[in-house]
């Protein structure tokens, strides 16, 4: 496993230099599926995949359902064997979907949203005059009355209002004159997808704690110092441009303890208003669904001295939402803080010259923290879990794009670290009881966006799957035969899992006093 946990890095660099295709320098040849579970810890159920198309597995990796012919971004399950997802991307947008549906187990549609925005005919979808509806959706969405993942008991979420996160193209001289813009729009539209009510971010950004130093970085787009954030400059399609928040999660708060309390004094939290996260600003806010203002926000501040001070500085986190009602740590604010570059200020060594994306860290963390008293409550990094042991070896956890987590009603955190194409639980005192490692994600450009845990209840449909825990062997132990069918010797004490023509694995014979090896035991 230690192989696999450099390859994150490694995918991300060679991304970065447009170089994955031609030059090998990560594992060519990892496991994947289950590699580590123990039912008795875990929090059993199924897996839906969050991105491309949508797949539910079960614990022990094996494929229960598949939707072929659809992708999501995400994928969303509800219950009665139900699920939300896409239909296709647009050629000439940005991460754009031509249209979010609700499918049943089946493949039938229930619902379809596509009212966005019109655009050249595209051929196999409705057209009129030469123009095709698209929704434009990108990263995100929710349906009103339902957790923001699936929770046992909740309500079904047939029909009312879905909120969708989407994309829109526009001018604004404070951000950037000399280019287009993709901007953020958030939509509320009704089961038979119209909108009811729209917010778009540009409206709103004197109230993002933006300085004039992350606004003068913001009109260097493109940045010389910094290519790869550039690369949408150099063909600008009719829906593409300078993604300036690129924001890639939103909710709503949902009910939760602090509203309860009173009212009056967290305003703020409202079951109604809407949380999002900005991965290129770093900064998180909610939006007041009736008066349209920002009335809470964390960041894009985190120096000395700053209200956000003690949070640590967050670097193009993913996935931030308030823990639902009815699990542990509820009402607590939950997120993937990614690592990587972003932010806008002042230039400094990140960014010599422009100030864009001025901050980097190397490493990746899931944060817990109170939105109220804005403490942290619960943390995973791998530095600080394994200080004294390691060193600074925080690249051992570490997805500069996508990624997710997930609290699970026992209290465990399920966490999918996207770039690794790894998902996995971690009880609260950090002992990993299941990994994942997806055999998919190689056909959507080797990462995986998000996945969610599932309650069995969702698909009444299906036979609940058998439950066998997996135990991995060391990792110098696991060998590839030749193709002669010959191991290597290799000296090691203890015996070598061969490995079939089926990719099924079984020990010779009992290794005395070997434990196994998983991401914790060193």
């Amino acid at each position: 496993m230690r192989a696999l946990l450099l390859k994150a890095c490694c995918m991300a660099s060679l991304a970065a230099l447009g170089a994955v295709g031609t030059v090998q320098a990560v594992p060519s040849t990892y496991p994947t599926g289950t590699v580590k579970y123990d039912p008795s810890k875990a929090y059993n159920g199924y897996v839906l995949i969050g991105n491309e198309v949508p797949r539910l597995i079960d614990m022990n990796g094996n494929l229960v359902k598949e939707w072929s012919g659809f992708n999501g971004m995400p994928n969303k399950a509800l219950p009665g064997g139900r699920i939300i997802t896409g239909t296709g991307t647009w050629k000439d947008g940005q991460q754009d979907t031509l249209s979010l549906i609700e499918l049943d187990l089946g493949g039938t549609k229930l619902w379809e949203f596509r009212n966005g925005q019109q655009v050249p005919e595209i051929p196999g979808h409705p057209a009129k005059d030469g123009k095709t509806w698209i929704a434009r959706q990108h990263h995100d969405f929710q349906r009103k009355g339902t957790p923001v993942y699936p929770v046992p008991g909740q309500a079904d979420g047939k029909g009312g209002i879905t909120l969708v996160l989407a994309h829109i193209n526009e001018r604004n001289d404070k951000i950037n004159r000399g280019i287009q813009l993709v901007s953020e729009i958030f939509y509320e539209v009704d089961d038979s997808g119209r909108i009811l009510w729209q917010w778009k971010a540009s409206d709103h950004i004197d109230e993002l704690g933006f300085t004039e130093a992350a606004f003068k970085a913001m009109r260097q787009y493109p940045p010389k110092d910094n290519p790869v954030a550039a690369r949408h400059a150099t063909t600008v399609k009719p829906g593409g441009g300078y993604d300036w928040l690129h924001i890639n999660c939103l909710s709503y708060i949902g009910p939760n303890r602090w509203y309860d309390e009173d009212p009056v004094k967290y305003a703020a939290f409202h079951p109604d208003n809407i949380l999002f996260n900005s991965r290129d600003a770093n900064l998180m806010a909610i939006v007041d669904r009736k008066t349209g203002k920002i009335v809470w926000r964390l960041g894009p501040d985190f120096g000395p001295g700053s209200p956000d001070a003690n949070i640590g500085q967050i670097v193009g986190a993913h996935g931030a939402h308030i823990i639902p009602k009815g699990l542990p740590g509820e009402g607590n604010l939950l997120f993937f803080d990614n690592g990587g570059t972003a932010g806008y200020g002042e230039p400094n060594p990140a960014a010599p010259l422009t100030g864009f994306h001025n901050v980097k860290r190397d490493y990746s963390r899931v944060v817990e923290m109170n939105p109220v008293t804005r403490e942290i409550v619960w943390e995973y990094d791998w530095y600080k879990n394994h200080k004294g042991i390691l060193g600074h070896h925080g690249f051992k956890f570490f997805s500069p794009f996508v990624s997710y987590a997930q609290r699970l009603p026992n209290g465990n955190t399920m966490i999918t670290e996207g770039d690794m194409e790894r998902v996995f639980e971690l009880t609260p005192d950090y002992e990993m009881v299941w990994e994942y490692m997806s055999p998919y994600s190689m056909s959507s450009g080797g990462v995986l966006y998000r996945a969610y845990r599932v309650p069995y209840e969702f698909f009444p449909q299906l036979q609940k799957p058998e439950e066998v825990s997996v135990t991995p062997p060391a990792n110098s132990l696991f060998q590839i035969p030749n193709d002669k069918g010959e191991y290597a010797t290799s000296g090691i004490k203890g015996n070598v899992v061969k490995v079939n023509a089926a990719g099924e694995s079984a020990a010779e014979e009992e290794v005395a006093d070997e434990e196994p090896q998983g991401m914790h035991s060193y």
